[in-house]
């Protein structure tokens, strides 16, 4: 008899979450003798050597951790400030100038190249005055092992996340709670919180993000847009994907808006996509009724230089939202299920609008036409 995919799939995350408990077991055997704290006087100490692992989580999310990246930088103007990524995110923070070393966690690699995966784990026992891990939407088991490995003389991490205790923070030597309460607070916020035993708080930074745009590809952007748009008009970049479906403005209402910029503010239009888009981009494409201008599947570098040369970006809660806001074009977010207070844009040139009830769909084009036109006219 043949089993079902179903079948096959129980099976598969059965046996991942027994790996994953007996990691942890053997995690927690392996530090169980090590002394912890809660508090820690870390911030005295010099810190002239940094590590921090940010290997999961989305593009949007370790964008958000660069306010942390430049606090610390701040603060103990370190040597090296070495950062942990995954290889789907490196380009987030390839143009962020705190960043000494960047550090490539490519399991794929690891499992193909074994001298990769040597390399890697020089990284991690090069020696580090201080290793942070940051967690701000879960808590990873990845991250604690990879901890453990770590030759740092002040390991911190997380003791809980929004009151879920991480049952490896035995591997730290500072463990924080990472909780909020019941009040919003931005996720650059949260990404700096696991820095308090240094010293390091809200007050240290305004929260805002950046990337640092490659001239070669700042180069590339200007003849782009240059050859495609006119003069004299406000360019308005639309970004219509998201990864989550429930993120999504119905692509009708973007269509609409994009043909109300172009008629009534002489807008040139440009709509964004990544390799995730094509489907909801085809659909718009077939509904807009203004000239645009299709920038598909274009490299990361590129399409951040693109967005600086934009006079606003119109987007979903998505990566595309936070790189248009860390290379500092205005930006106007639409907001369904997840929290504007946490997720949108900091900055006076950057706005949003949240849907009733967590639904996006219930933002009228009106409304977004009203705001997308405040923003270019004040900016």
């Amino acid at each position: 008899m043949t089993r079902g995919v179903g079948e096959k799939e129980g099976y598969g995350k059965k046996l991942e979450r027994l790996t994953k408990r007996a990691a942890r077991s053997l995690l927690a055997a392996l530090t169980s003798s090590r002394k912890r704290s809660h508090a820690s006087g870390a911030g005295t100490k010099p810190v002239k050597r940094l590590i921090v692992i940010r290997q999961h989580n989305q593009f949007g999310d370790v964008l958000c951790t660069v306010p942390l990246l430049r606090a610390l930088t701040d603060k103990f103007k370190p040597e090296e400030l070495a950062v942990i990524v995954s290889p789907q995110n490196l380009d987030a923070l390839a143009g962020c100038r705190y960043v000494t070393t960047l550090i490539n966690y490519d399991k794929l690699s690891f499992y193909r190249h074994p001298s990769m995966f040597l390399k890697f784990a020089g990284e991690l026992r090069k020696g580090y005055d201080v290793l942070l891990v940051p967690s701000n939407v879960s808590l990873s088991l990845t991250n604690d092992v990879m901890a453990l490995f770590v030759k740092a003389k002040t390991k911190i991490g997380p003791a809980s996340l929004e009151s879920k205790s991480n049952r490896t923070s035995s591997v730290y030597d500072v463990a924080v709670d990472l909780n909020w309460g019941n009040y919003p607070v931005h996720q650059s916020f949260r990404n700096m919180k696991v820095a308090s035993p240094l010293g390091i708080g809200k007050g240290n930074d305004d929260g805002r993000l950046e990337y640092e745009v490659d001239s070669g590809y700042a180069r590339d952007a200007e003849i782009f847009v240059r050859k495609v748009a006119r003069d004299g008009v406000p360019k308005v970049a639309v970004h219509a994907g998201a990864g989550k479906p429930p993120n999504r403005w119905n692509v009708v209402n973007f269509a609409t808006l994009s043909d109300l910029l172009h008629d009534e503010l002489y807008a040139d239009i440009f709509l964004t996509e990544g390799p995730m888009d094509h489907e909801v981009i085809e659909r718009l494409t077939n509904l807009i009724k203004a000239p645009f201008v299709r920038v598909r599947n274009r490299a990361i570098s590129f399409v951040a230089a693109f967005l600086k040369q934009m006079d606003l970006v119109v987007t979903n809660d998505t990566g595309v939202m936070h790189l248009a806001a860390a290379v500092g074009t205005p930006t106007l977010s639409l907001f369904g299920p997840t929290d504007p207070l946490q997720w949108a844009p900091l900055g006076k040139r950057n706005r949003f609008i949240m849907g009733k009830g967590g639904d996006i769909n219930s933002i009228g084009v009106d409304k977004a036409f009203a705001l997308a036109k405040k923003v270019i006219q004040t900016n």
